[in-house]
């Protein structure tokens, strides 16, 4: 029990911190990526409006006249139309508002500028729209941010300035980085489930020998009161026996008396049984025998309380089921009779007067699975996946009438879980409670089993 609960207590502050680091990481990256793009933004936007300013007093001169003299030859007039300050891994042009490019500009000359920049791939992002906007576009293996602006005013009205500058290598830095905050998150996350994994052990460790202690005192309370709990029953047992002597105000007396002791001896049996379940490991004696015989006789013994309680009890014979040979199993015959004693007696206690009690057999060559029906006052949805806990209590002044002490369906399931059965409760509340519990027909070895 403390190992999964060390263990999942190590899984949830892993998680915890994988989420926080990946949190981090994404940010950090976010925040680089957005640090360089923001100074490629500027430095694209600075060359764009120094452009722009320089192209407004040169449109003024002489020279600017060519500009706007289709017989010109273009390539001749882009040197006098470069922008100041081009870097070496910037380029510039100017189309008209017709899309027609007028020249292109870059820091080095035309012999080597196709080297540098691959125009031809870069032209369908030059020739779009400019939104002032720049964008990441790549172009034989490289990657270039690139984006325009129209001009509003002047002579060079609705004409369109493009920029682009190459951003290659913080691209690469960013991959670079982004594996980098990977593999320092991984070896964070692995040194943080580690350190989860030692401070949960020390977290739990009063808590786990407070249980044991606590543990090792029930399991000592419960064989030192057997002791004193079987002298009272032989002494029971003996004045039972003159029960037709004694007046009437004794005999109600004995026969309250008896039936404390029985409750005692039953509590007492259940304390140990999941004391030494709480040990992790469980025995269990192996033997071969028939299920049908055994609830059978669990049923002969109910039958007297089931009176009482004016239930009837009603055998249903699957067709499944044709001779005894079809019900053996290979389990611990006093643990599966206690399992059964436990379900059955339940279905009595919590039936309503004039109920019915229905046991069943089914079997086939996997497993075999008895199915105990009452047509008691069922369980509310809520309450279903806390009826195994230990002491728990759906109406706790229901229990308290019918004697129960909430520990009987958690000795049940911890028989279960010993022989890896498997138990399913079904109910509807003011209609009825259906329990199927089912066993390997031909198990393996079972003995100490350990329930951790």
């Amino acid at each position: 029990m403390f190992k999964r609960t060390r263990t999942r207590l190590t899984r949830e502050f892993s998680l915890t911190i994988g989420i926080i680091l990946m949190i981090t990481a994404v940010f950090a990256l976010w925040m680089v990526q957005q640090m360089l793009t923001t100074t490629e933004d500027n430095q694209l936007r600075s060359l764009s409006d120094q452009y722009e300013s320089e192209l407004q007093k040169l449109i003024e001169s002489p020279k600017g006249n060519a500009l706007f003299d289709p017989s010109v030859d273009r390539e001749k007039v882009n040197s006098f139309y470069e922008p100041g300050g081009l870097q070496l891994n910037q380029m510039a042009w100017l189309l008209d508002p017709n899309g027609e490019m007028i020249f292109q500009s870059s820091p080095s000359n035309k012999n080597t500028f196709g080297v540098n920049f691959p125009l031809t791939a870069l032209l369908p992002s030059v020739f779009m729209e400019p939104d002032n906007i720049y964008r990441n576009v790549s172009a034989s293996g490289r990657t270039f941010r690139i984006g325009g602006t129209k001009l509003s005013n002047g002579k060079l009205y609705d004409y369109r300035i493009i920029v682009a500058q190459e951003v290659t290598n913080d691209t690469k830095l960013i991959t670079q980085l982004r594996w980098a905050f990977a593999g320092f998150a991984l070896l964070l996350f692995a040194a943080g489930g580690a350190a989860g994994y030692i401070l949960a052990g020390r977290a739990m460790r009063p808590i786990s020998e407070a249980f044991h202690r606590q543990e090792q005192f029930t399991s000592d309370a419960s064989h030192e009161l057997r002791t004193p709990l079987s002298i009272l029953k032989s002494a029971y047992e003996v004045l039972d026996e003159q029960r037709d002597k004694l007046p009437d105000f004794y005999r109600n007396v004995l026969m309250k008396s008896g039936r404390e002791i029985h409750h005692m001896s039953r509590l007492v049996d259940n304390l140990l049984v999941l004391a030494r379940s709480d040990n992790g490991r469980l025995e269990l004696v192996l033997s071969r025998f028939s299920m049908r015989h055994v609830i059978s006789q669990v049923m002969e013994q109910l039958e007297p309380i089931a009176a009482s309680k004016h239930v009837k009890f009603i055998w249903e014979n699957r067709q499944n089921v044709s001779n005894e040979d079809e019900t053996i199993i290979q389990a611990d015959e006093v643990r599966i009779r206690q399992l059964i004693l436990i379900v059955i007696e339940n279905a009595i206690q919590y039936n309503r007067d004039g109920g019915s009690v229905t046991v069943s057999l089914e079997a086939n060559p996997q497993k075999v699975s008895f199915i105990v029906n009452d047509t008691g006052m069922g369980i509310e949805k809520e309450h279903l996946p806390r009826i195994f806990e230990r002491f728990y209590r759906v109406d706790k002044a229901r229990t308290r009438r019918s004697e129960g002490t909430g520990l009987g369906l958690a000795i049940a399931k911890q028989i279960v879980d010993a022989h890896r059965a498997k138990i399913e409760v079904w109910s509807t509340p003011q209609m009825g409670t259906t329990i199927r519990v089912s066993l390997p027909s031909i198990s393996d070895s079972f003995q100490n089993v350990s329930l951790s």
